[in-house]
């Protein structure tokens, strides 16, 4: 079987997400809403949430990237005191080996208990993702692909592609986040994006609240495109943009047509799926004037 030259990091990196996995689920006691849910809920600014399971989970995946690979840098959303620092827009280091990693990305349907719910871990090296796994730990499914395995994309162990027959709006079943942000400027431009998209003819409009799952389910074929203007940082973005890109698919830049998406600091802007398809989604929605504070 084909072997990527990332191999050891893959499976250090499903190792990881089946490690925090169980600690996710171990907070859940089944069906039902939030009230079956224990971990302690903060708020972290607004309506974005933070939980005891988040900082667990993320110390643990930590420890066992440090482990194995001592020099690597590590990019966490919830822990950052010994990450490299950037403003708004500012980009990644552009040399070295550097771990993204969203421990629970869908923390708030994670409270929930709302199933849209992935443990994101990203491996980068020179600038460029690299490896890329996303694990649902409530439905089971570990996401994985890594340049150079000769295998594409893989959905536990068995190979997926993007969905080819999509090619405009009018075919296309499309997920859409608009997260946390709440300014009046952002939610009117949000809104009406969505307007355009379905006065446009959209087949389906979908919102999972977990940027991580939407481009998994983006690479397995199961949605057609995801688009999010302000995804909340790079450990949302970092695996699924090589689970599309190994799945035959393209991952842009929101605010400009046929640029690839760079790892940047911040909030940033994201369009994936098959090439066409995202064409015709960015260009019924237009370039986004809404721009994110560097405060």
């Amino acid at each position: 079987m084909p072997s990527s030259p990332y191999q050891a990091q893959l499976e250090l990196a499903k190792s990881a997400a089946r490690k925090a996995g169980e600690i996710v689920r171990s907070y859940s006691s089944g069906a039902g809403g939030r009230s079956n849910n224990s971990a302690a809920v903060c708020v972290k600014s607004g309506v974005d949430l933070v939980t005891e399971a988040d900082t667990r989970v993320e110390k643990v995946v930590t420890e066992m990237i440090r482990s194995a690979f001592p020099d690597d840098v590590i990019v966490g959303e919830e822990d950052q005191a010994e990450c490299p620092k950037g403003e708004q827009d500012d980009p990644f280091p552009a040399k070295g080996s550097i771990w993204c990693v969203d421990p629970i990305d869908g923390t708030t349907n994670f409270v929930h208990n709302y199933p849209f719910v992935a443990v994101s871990i990203g491996y980068i090296h020179d600038s460029i993702s690299r490896v890329g796994v996303v694990y649902n730990p409530f439905t089971d499914c570990l996401y994985e692909a890594a340049e150079g395995s000769g295998v594409g994309t893989l959905l536990n162990g068995e190979p997926v592609r993007v969905d080819s027959v999509a090619t405009s709006v009018k075919d296309c079943l499309l997920v859409n986040n608009i997260g946390h942000y709440r300014h009046e400027d952002f939610v009117d431009e949000s809104t009406e994006r969505v307007n355009k998209w379905l006065k446009s003819g959209l087949r389906g409009y979908r919102a999972s609240g977990s940027a991580a799952q939407n481009l998994a389910h983006v690479a397995s074929g199961q949605v057609s495109c995801y688009y999010e203007h302000g995804y909340g940082g790079p450990w949302d973005v970092c695996a699924g943009m090589v689970l599309v890109k190994e799945a035959g698919g393209v991952v842009w830049d929101a605010r400009e047509v046929g640029v690839d998406l760079q790892m940047r600091f911040g909030k940033g802007s994201v369009c994936a799926g098959g090439q066409k398809v995202v064409e015709d989604v960015l260009r019924v929605a237009g370039k986004p004037a809404f721009t994110f504070s560097k405060s």
